[in-house]
């Protein structure tokens, strides 16, 4: 999992402090780790793989049905500590439709927790990646979205997934607020009154 440094937490406030002073708009950039820990999802991969212990135990050993049963148990821990302690493989079995809704759940959520929804002129944007998942959405409100057009977010967005997908997560923070700076300064430009109402450094939760 990338650990961001001093440096790069400086290189994003940067980018969002230059690209705020093209702009009316307000940028703010989160992190998580992870999107939620899928407990759920662990523990039935582990009951269900206990579950099926017993078939080939039968056919080809002669094992007592008691021992069976103690063996059940033993996996069932096994397999839930090493979900646990390996995020990579326990990450590889949840479903990508739940990952995504779960990340995106979770980037709407920052979106108002962050208070993106309360700028002066409505022209908040937020960032956010999930790294565990490698999920990355742009949430702004719908009028910026329609300003912008889906085609060019999705464009930013892509550049960004790129980046994270790379093991350069900095990098696409920093290319994608200048790229949203870009565009929201054709819609948004800057006003003599702005006044700084957001967080300019990385956000990670």
């Amino acid at each position: 999992m990338h650990r961001f440094t001093d440096k790069e937490r400086g290189e994003i406030t940067a980018a969002i402090q230059a690209a705020e002073q093209r702009t009316s708009g307000e940028f703010v950039a989160v992190v998580a780790r992870a999107s939620d820990h899928y407990l759920a999802i662990a523990l039935l991969w582990a009951a269900g793989l206990a579950l099926l212990l017993p078939a080939p135990l039968l056919l080809f050993t002669h094992v007592r049905f008691l021992d069976i049963y103690q063996l059940q148990i033993v996996a069932f821990i096994l397999l839930t500590l090493l979900f646990e302690f390996m995020p990579g493989l326990h990450m590889a079995l949840v479903p990508m439709g739940l990952r995504h809704a779960r990340a995106s759940a979770l980037a709407h959520a920052q979106f108002y927790d962050q208070g993106v929804h309360l700028t002066r002129e409505h022209s908040g944007v937020l960032l956010f990646v999930s790294m565990a998942e490698r999920y990355v959405e742009i949430v702004a409100d719908k009028g910026i979205h329609e300003k912008i057009g889906a085609e060019r977010w999705q464009k930013i967005v892509n550049a960004l997934v790129l980046k994270v997908v790379q093991g350069d997560p900095s990098g696409g923070f920093v290319a994608a607020v200048g790229a949203c700076g870009e565009a929201m300064a054709e819609h948004y430009p800057a006003q003599a009154d702005d006044i700084d109402e957001l967080s300019d450094g990385l956000i990670e939760i």
